[in-house]
């Protein structure tokens, strides 16, 4: 989900950069941006509570509870990271640089 986020968020920069520059409205690459965001840290709140949540499940040495923790913690890590690409990606709106100055 993260992934797809970003994705959409970048798509959605890109295509409406240009009508932002010519009227000087930002508001829709804003919006885009915030909304992406959440999306991310929600499926990283998510797989932070499998993460935790496994360990009170079923007993710490079995594979399948290895397996869960892992996969959520895989989770977890492309939360971060493509919440922070959806921010880098958001900085050159936020400065004006879209458009050339």
């Amino acid at each position: 989900m993260p992934a797809i986020a970003w994705a959409v968020q970048l798509q959605s920069l890109y295509l409406t950069s240009d009508y932002g520059c010519r009227h000087s409205q930002f508001q829709y690459n804003h919006l885009v941006t915030v909304l992406a965001l959440v999306a991310a840290v929600a499926a990283g709140w998510i797989s932070w509570r499998g993460y935790t949540g496994v360990a009170a499940e079923s007993p710490a040495d079995s594979i399948s509870t290895r397996r869960k923790r892992f996969l959520n913690a895989v989770g977890i890590g492309m939360s971060v990271l493509f919440s922070l690409l959806i921010l880098a990606q958001w900085l050159p709106t936020v400065t004006g640089v879209p458009c050339g100055k």
